[in-house]
């Protein structure tokens, strides 16, 4: 991995991210971080498309080194943005003025926050936020708003259950509920049919929706993925309830540093959000927004995304293979997916004891490999104790991973101490 100084700092500040605690075993180890294996995060340090660099090098007007006037982020991208978003989920058109896409300046999760904090200043304000588990970090954005809250669960084929969610929400009426169709950790894409139910769910009790879209193009190679953003904005068309979709850039295109994606909702509430931004910041990044427009009117981006989908098809398979045949892992033990970048495994049963992932993951980390952590939101219910890889990784290097594993006794029948 990258050397830690370059991406944790020297850690003498407080607060460092959990994982921090993994790497200085191993450094304390007397090894060097350039033999560690870091599958934890959606995250490589490899750098971003050859295309996308020389475009920040060459594609950059001089107003973009200025500020920008416009609260939806660079206008250039804006529009691009919007073309983009009519392509790539096939929508009829956003110039109705029923639906309108701004740029994601400083990140997604700040998105979500702004999206959260707007509800939470409006009459009648939800308290609750409905979000899937196992799932990502949506409790740490909601939870210091004041928001309670709620998980629903996933079924064991990865699913949703509508009717469970709908009896969910009307406990929970006018809740702010999430939902992630190409599902992080999972992997598992939820059908057209329940993230239809379930929208319809959310109309039926007056509930603010947060589609998180992250994911929506690291799919199977020549797979159609779920259209949640289509779906809803026909499901609230005649609605007044309020919805945000964000989708990051950064996953696609190997950049998270640079904090792009694109924000699509009602032009009202588009409105309303670059007023809650501009309490805090004018637009940021803008060298960084011209040069994702030339990229993405480049066809070599598309040409990019086809790759990042295959590689990461092949290395779901191989890994889930080595699982199985190297590891010893039953088929249940193993949860693959057909999506997002990440793959799920359980932890064995004798490094499970107690529920945490704690044990196995120290093991892991003094082998050299830190893997992360299979949920974000605390997952009530006792549905097991899982890991998850990222898979956006040199083959070998995974490979390396499963090795590691292996010899240090993490194998399904692997024993504590073994």
């Amino acid at each position: 991995m990258e050397q830690p100084q370059h991406i944790l700092g020297t850690g003498s500040l407080p607060a460092a991210p959990p994982d921090a605690d993994l790497i200085r075993r191993y450094t304390d180890n007397g090894w060097s971080t350039s033999s560690l294996v870091y599958l934890s995060i959606g995250e490589n340090w490899q750098g971003p498309p050859p295309g996308l660099v020389r475009a920040l090098h060459k594609a950059v007007p001089s107003y973009a080194h200025g500020y920008t006037l416009s609260p939806y982020g660079l206008p250039l991208l804006r529009q691009v943005l919007q073309d983009y978003i009519v392509r790539s989920h096939r929508l009829r058109t956003l110039s109705c003025g029923e639906t309108g896409v701004a740029v994601s300046q400083a990140g997604t999760r700040a998105a979500m926050h702004d999206f959260a904090r707007l509800l939470r200043r409006r009459p009648r304000p939800p308290d609750t936020v409905l979000v899937p588990a196992p799932g990502w970090d949506y409790s740490g954005v909601a939870a210091p708003l004041g928001y309670h809250v709620v998980p629903y669960l996933l079924r064991g084929d990865g699913q949703p259950d509508p009717e469970v969610l709908r009896a969910q929400l009307m406990r929970h009426p006018r809740a702010l509920l999430v939902i992630n169709p190409q599902h992080n950790p999972t992997g598992v894409e939820w059908d057209t049919s329940v993230v239809r139910q379930t929208l319809q769910a959310a109309v039926a009790t007056e509930a603010a929706v947060l589609l998180d879209d992250a994911y929506y193009a690291v799919v199977h190679p020549g797979h159609t993925p779920t259209n949640a953003l289509a779906l809803l904005a026909a499901e609230t068309r005649d609605t007044d309830m309020p919805w945000l979709a964000v989708r990051t850039l950064g996953k696609q295109f190997n950049c998270n540093g640079w904090g792009i994606g694109a924000l699509t909702a009602r032009p009202s509430l588009l409105a309303e959000l670059a007023e809650i931004v501009q309490e805090r910041t004018f637009g940021t990044g803008m060298p960084l927004q011209a040069a994702m427009a030339a990229w993405l009117t480049d066809p070599a981006s598309d040409a990019y995304v086809t790759d990042l989908q295959h590689l990461c098809a092949e290395n779901r398979r191989h890994v889930t293979a080595r699982l199985h045949t190297d590891l010893g892992y039953p088929a249940e033990g193993v949860q693959s997916g057909t999506c997002t970048s990440y793959l799920r495994y359980r932890v064995p049963p004798s490094w499970a004891a107690g529920g945490s992932t704690r044990p196995y993951r120290q093991r892991a980390a003094d082998a050299g490999v830190v893997v992360g952590e299979g949920t974000m939101i605390p997952t009530p219910g006792g549905v097991g104790t899982w890991v998850r890889l990222h898979l956006v990784q040199h083959l070998q290097t995974l490979d390396l991973a499963i090795d590691r594993l292996g010899k240090a006794g993490l194998a399904w029948s692997g024993t504590v101490g073994g």
